[in-house]
């Protein structure tokens, strides 16, 4: 009797790893494709959106989605204010570069015309921030709460560059023209 203990609760373990999901739920493995198929218009544009653009999505499966929000001229000054800041901290190399290559030229006792033609391409470098920060700061203080679209947002598996199924999420906004666009 003790040697077939270990052999019965082997066949009892194997036997309840090959039982079949209970009806209703999926597999442990297996894409939560009902609870999460576009069930309204939002949601439907933001799928057609991504089958549109299916190679930024390799391995596209649905999981969740965000419930909706108002997209205002206030969210969008912020995202753009962000983006002009991060334009203008780029921007920022060549023009410290340029200010280095002056402060070099100057110590080296140059001539004059090529002391001049690295202070022009400092102040050209220096223009083109004055202007990238001058963009920038004009989305500070935007209060304008004009609604532009529907904020959506979409949790989602996808091929990693490793090829790995990785849970990944993504934020759109769907206009009124049914337009949608990835933030």
């Amino acid at each position: 009797m003790k040697n077939l203990f270990p052999t019965l609760v082997f066949l009892l373990a194997a036997a309840g790893c090959n039982s079949p999901a209970p009806a209703g739920k999926a597999a442990a493995g297996a894409p939560a494709a009902k609870a999460a198929a576009p069930a309204d218009t939002l949601q439907q544009a933001v799928a057609a959106y991504v089958a549109a653009h299916a190679a930024a999505f390799p391995g596209y499966e649905p999981v969740r989605w965000g419930a909706p929000a108002a997209y205002t001229k206030m969210n969008e000054a912020a995202i753009k204010g962000v983006l002009a800041m991060q334009a203008f901290d780029d921007a920022l190399t060549p023009r410290n570069q340029a200010l280095a290559n002056y402060k070099a030229s100057l110590a080296r006792h140059d001539a004059p015309a090529k002391t001049a033609a690295i202070m022009a391409r400092y102040g050209k470098a220096n223009k083109h921030n004055d202007s990238l920060l001058v963009i920038a700061n004009s989305f500070i203080g935007v209060k304008d709460s004009a609604r532009l679209g529907t904020q959506l947002v979409h949790a989602y598996r996808a091929k990693n560059k490793a090829g790995a199924l990785a849970l990944d999420s993504a934020t759109f906004v769907v206009y009124p023209g049914g337009r949608v666009e990835q933030l």
